[in-house]
């Protein structure tokens, strides 16, 4: 195939671009860059030194009214109903506290070596990951929106996958062309999300593996409703068709951060079997599931911000969970005196706190 087909192709499947453009340079980009210049300065400063100063200002901004603190006290109160008011404030404060540290990281996944990066990894079920290539299948990486997200999906294609992915186009060019050029830091490709599903499926019948994050909430479309922890949660049905139409297995996979080993760490849940089913309700259960499995223990490494239960079943008549003029404590009572009467029993509990201990058994290094 000439070059020019190449990149005629290269168009055709809007597969992000990361080359530099001189317009990245003008100054209403500036304040961009000034704050991936700070992100280069923290990527040579110890992570233990990094990770203090971040329990520090997560200490104070525990104090402060975030907005999107209503949100995750919320989704809390959804997933897990008998959980108390202390106990969410103490989920909302470690929450704080990884998402600082990830954030303060940033800058290693861009500054530093791919070599330096692939070193720095922990593992966990790497023996999941190594049943679902010996299938010799594409894989459908069935990752959850996590804090480390970014960071932890680097360490497929640092193992040598071909990979691709989605993302959303921001409003701030320079911002996706740093995002983008870490996640394709080991080659690759990063579709827009305009160009839809068959984008990924091309890939997938390519012989690229998927890196996809099917939980979030993006309407009625395409979705049935599963249970997600103890609240019904619209959830999407493309990874089952994905799957099916780009013959590739998926292994579910949540991307975290070790806060006693200050350390990022991949963790591998086991292959679905017999998947897609041809039941999408039971596809969608089968992926809230693994999710479910994926966060014992690790419920602050989860982006409990988002609208996880935006979307509401027709048989319930209130769906403004998120609605700014409704308080939470309005809310609160309103979940837990309808929606979860007489379902109480059937909350799963995830701890906290007991998190990275829990999960560090087993521990390799790629």
């Amino acid at each position: 195939m000439s070059d020019d087909n190449v990149k005629q192709q290269d168009r055709n499947d809007k597969s992000y671009d990361a080359g530099f453009k001189k317009h990245y340079l003008k100054p209403k980009y500036w304040t961009s860059w000034i704050g991936i210049l700070f992100l280069g300065i923290l990527a040579f400063v110890p992570a233990v030194i990094r990770d203090a100063v971040a329990d520090l200002l997560a200490f104070l901004l525990y104090r402060i009214d975030i907005k999107f603190k209503k949100f995750v006290k919320i989704n809390l109160t959804m997933a897990f109903p008998t959980m108390s008011e202390e106990e969410k404030e103490q989920c909302y404060r470690s929450f704080l506290r990884v998402g600082l540290k990830v954030i303060f990281g940033y800058g290693e996944s861009f500054y530093k070596s791919g070599k330096y990066l692939k070193e720095h990894y922990l593992c966990i079920g790497r023996e999941y990951l190594d049943e679902a290539l010996a299938t010799g299948k594409p894989i459908i990486f069935m990752a959850p929106h996590a804090w480390s997200i970014d960071r932890c999906g680097l360490y497929l294609s640092a193992n040598d996958l071909k990979m691709c992915t989605m993302m959303h186009t921001s409003k701030n060019e320079v911002y996706d062309w740093f995002m983008n050029t870490i996640r394709l830091k080991y080659g690759g490709k990063v579709f827009e999300r305009s160009a839809g599903v068959r984008a990924v499926i091309r890939a997938l019948k390519d012989g690229y593996s998927s890196f996809f994050l099917p939980d979030e909430d993006l309407g009625v479309k395409s979705v049935v409703f599963a249970d997600f922890f103890a609240a019904k949660k619209a959830t999407l049905t493309t990874m089952s068709k994905m799957s099916k139409l780009g013959n590739a297995v998926v292994v579910p996979m949540l991307s975290t951060y070790n806060e006693k080993k200050h350390a990022y760490e991949v963790v591998f849940g086991k292959m679905y079997q017999n998947y897609p089913s041809g039941n999408d309700e039971l596809d969608a259960q089968i992926m809230n599931r693994s999710i479910e499995e994926l966060l014992q223990g690790r419920i602050e490494q989860y982006m409990w911000f988002l609208r996880v239960y935006r979307t509401r079943p027709d048989t319930e008549s209130f769906n403004q969970l998120y609605d700014r003029k409704y308080s939470y404590e309005y809310i609160r009572d309103y979940i837990l005196n309808t929606l979860h009467t007489g379902r109480s029993g059937d909350a799963k509990e995830v701890g906290a706190s007991e998190g990275p201990e829990a999960a560090n058994a087993g521990e390799t290094s790629p």
